[in-house]
């Protein structure tokens, strides 16, 4: 060959190889899937939900389509879904894909909803599989349970504030840093967690409130102290426009949903798995216990976990080490020094170490550690074959557990010391 004609032939190869547009998309030819939803089919297996932009420049000028394969279509503002029943997600996305003028793309996904149903009969890890090989969904996409119909949960999804629903999507699913009541999980955490011998998964849920525990009329409430985290999602006596609502956990069994937490259970559970970023506590006055302080409390550190074995059944002692404000004292008495500072203290350390050690005697009665205890356990074996030799997962119901709480008070809000008010009628 010519010497002069393998530059020219080297250039028209690079040429070719790096252009990248041979299976490129236009913009204009896709739209994303802001979320999607998971049910029990009727006509097929699945019944596959999407929700997307119409991609319209008026307000509310959401545009509605209809499914192919027993699907249908409805408009959402700006926002509308698809639902098709199919027997797998890849010939659902086929059959949505006929019955649109644009191709359905999942890059920008920032919801995967699974109905409680199929995942009380194990049924999450067929589906899901399928969605850790797909290239277009990212690990990191957040995973819930959906208390009723994923369907139903999706066509409630709107941007109540604001207009940008993946914004909207994106700030409810991370709310849990600020208050503890759900968590967060990923499609990834699941799926690892799933193949794991060192924990079983756990998964926040969701759910539509219907406003029925919010009742208008009725006696006025007294002076019998309530915990704000004891309800299950969906429960919450509230009334407003939006009825989604996250709260609690689903935990897991392998790939079957066993039970469902509340929010104090799953403050709990963060604070054991060195989760918990913050959160607001009710606390009953130690001298007046008609009369409530609420603190704001934090994380002071990781959970330190220490563990032994002794005859085969592993012993754990953990602590959890937390820190607060003092965000009001309705009694006006001086909680903001000693003695009455330290009693404060102690009292927060002994209601969450009880709320703690009842959700660990809950878990070991179901012989789940979702608390990451497996993650230390293993440290002690010298072998991945002896620590699965072991089965942690099948010996934590024996576990010895012993729990502590480390409370400090760092601060007082923006008073030092609280002066009782004068004339107050006391009953």
């Amino acid at each position: 060959m010519n010497s002069r004609l393998i530059p020219i032939l080297m250039t028209v190869i690079l040429a070719v190889l790096l252009a990248g547009c041979y299976d490129a998309s236009e913009v204009d030819d896709i739209t994303h899937v802001l979320a999607m939803g998971i049910d029990r089919g009727v006509s097929d297996k699945w019944r596959l939900t999407v929700q997307f932009s119409t991609i319209q420049d008026s307000p509310g000028g959401g545009e509605g389509g209809d499914g192919g394969g027993g699907g249908s279509g409805q408009s959402q503002g700006d926002y509308t879904h698809m639902t098709v029943d199919a027997p797998s997600f890849f010939a659902g996305l086929d059959m949505l894909n006929s019955s649109i003028p644009r191709e359905l793309s999942f890059t920008h996904l920032g919801l995967i909803a699974i109905s409680e149903d199929l995942a009380r009969e194990g049924l999450m890890a067929d589906f899901i599989a399928p969605l850790i090989r797909y290239k277009q969904i990212r690990g990191s996409t957040p995973l819930m349970v959906i208390k009723g119909s994923a369907l139903d949960f999706i066509r409630e999804n709107k941007p109540y504030i604001g207009t940008v629903l993946s914004k909207a999507m994106q700030i409810s699913t991370r709310a849990s840093m600020n208050i503890g009541f759900f968590g967060h999980t990923t499609l990834g955490d699941f799926y690892s967690d799933l193949k794991s011998t060192y924990r079983q998964p756990v998964v926040p849920i969701g759910a539509l409130n219907d406003f029925k525990t919010f009742r208008e009329d009725g006696p006025k409430w007294g002076d019998k102290y309530k915990d704000e985290g004891e309800y299950l999602a969906g429960q919450l006596p509230r009334y407003g426009v939006r009825k989604i609502e996250y709260w609690g956990t689903a935990l897991f069994s392998g790939e079957k949903m066993l039970t469902e937490l509340n929010g104090t259970e799953t403050r709990a559970l963060l604070m054991l798995r060195g989760e918990f970023k913050r959160g607001f506590f009710t606390v009953q006055d130690p001298k007046k216990p008609e009369l409530i302080i609420p603190l704001d409390i934090r994380p002071k550190g990781k959970p330190k976990v220490r563990m032994s074995f002794k005859d085969g059944i592993p012993n754990i002692d953990i602590t959890v080490p937390l820190k607060g404000t003092i965000l009001a004292i309705q009694s006006g008495l001086h909680y903001e020094q000693d003695p009455l500072l330290s009693l404060l203290e102690k009292t927060f350390e002994k209601e969450t170490k009880s709320e703690i050690d009842q959700l660990i005697n809950k878990c070991k009665g179901l012989n789940l550690d979702v608390f990451k205890f497996g993650d230390v356990g293993a440290r002690y074996f010298a072998t991945i074959q002896e620590w699965e030799k072991y089965n942690w997962n099948s010996k934590f119901k024996d576990a010895k557990i012993n729990t502590q709480v480390e409370f400090v008070i760092q601060r007082t809000g923006t008073r030092t010391k609280t002066s009782p008010i004068p004339n107050r009628q006391e009953e």
